[in-house]
């Protein structure tokens, strides 16, 4: 068994990265780390495990700055600007491994910690039974919708009695209202635009962590063109809403939607989930994830939750503590992160 440790994915054989990480997310792709490392959005490390020289288990961590019940620089190991696994171990002995590769990288970094995230359920169960000394702690759900409908008529005559009234008004709204909605994998030329409306999102809560650069949008169009679509609204040649959409052939999901304020009576984000569902259908796809929050409107139009679990581990044993009664209280109130 051999550990190496690099600062880029494309150290990484890509055939073998898709093997130990699957197809089924795209967020987990060799492509989509080799997106983000193009755009300079994260300081990305990994830590590969191989046996006969073949990577047989590996990790992607980067260094932020989050708050629990402080504000302190962790070592985040996720999908980089994603809500995905980025811990891939089937062992304890590799997963050992690849905790000793991130101690390291978080001594070199001076994080105060490793933060583990997006853990599907299967996923923390197995990774909590294989690591020691880390406090577990749920996130926000996701949210997803399974397809299971011949045309976009067949959705909605699913929905119950008001949501389906109210589908149909928003619906009628925008055809009123002549909104025209443009989908493109032309992410160059739409950048400014994109990258401006989702700077009204990330003002309104202060939280520029996500603000995708232009570099992004390049990058993005360089690795993932054929995955990966933009779907925009206009109300003449005014945009009033973006999101980024990443596909396989069987899901769908949606990310980083940013908005124009002063054009909220247009309802683009309500138009943005049925364009999602309508055009899910068309492809054939089986199942759409639009991310946490906003679980009211999410649940009548049908979209069903998935838990998310994470791991924390401190450096220092009083800071550990602290985080762990933190936690504790955090649970027992219901608050998820």
């Amino acid at each position: 068994m051999k550990r190496e440790i690099t600062d880029t994915i494309r150290d990484i054989d890509e055939r073998e990265w898709s093997t130990l990480v699957g197809n089924d997310h795209i967020e987990r792709s060799h492509a989509w780390y080799r997106t983000v490392e193009d755009s300079g959005m994260r300081k990305m490390h990994y830590v590969v495990v191989k046996e006969k020289g073949k990577v047989q288990a590996a990790t992607c961590c980067y260094p932020l700055t989050e708050k629990m019940y402080i504000e302190m620089p962790f070592l985040e190991v996720r999908s980089p600007l994603g809500t995905s696994l980025a811990f891939f171990s089937q062992t304890p002995e590799h997963t050992d491994t690849l905790l000793k590769g991130l101690k390291e990288i978080c001594r070199e970094e001076q994080a105060k910690g490793i933060l583990i995230f997006d853990l599907r359920k299967e996923e923390f169960t197995t990774i909590r039974r294989q690591v020691k000394g880390f406090i577990d702690f749920q996130e926000q759900d996701n949210t997803y919708l399974d397809v299971n409908f011949t045309d976009f008529d067949d959705y909605l005559n699913s929905l119950d009695e008001e949501s389906w009234r109210s589908a149909r008004m928003t619906l009628n709204r925008a055809k009123r209202w002549k909104i025209k909605t443009v989908c493109t994998n032309e992410f160059s030329t739409w950048k400014a635009v994109a990258q401006r409306l989702q700077k009204y999102t990330c003002e309104y809560h202060n939280d520029y962590k996500w603000l995708l650069t232009e570099q992004f949008y390049e990058a993005l169009e360089k690795n993932l063109k054929e995955n990966a679509e933009l779907l925009l609204f206009f109300k003449d040649d005014i945009p009033l809403l973006f999101a980024v959409s990443l596909n396989t052939p069987d899901s769908s999901l949606y990310k980083f939607m940013g908005s124009d304020p002063d054009y909220r009576k247009y309802q683009a984000y309500f138009l943005l989930y049925y364009e999602g569902i309508k055009r899910a259908i068309e492809r054939g796809q089986k199942r759409i994830y639009f991310g946490p929050t906003t679980y009211e409107f999410k649940g009548k139009i049908g979209c069903k939750r998935e838990e998310l679990f994470g791991l924390a581990n401190l450096n220092n044993p009083v800071l550990h503590l602290g985080l762990k009664s933190y936690l504790t209280v955090s649970r027992l109130s219901g608050k998820k992160f």
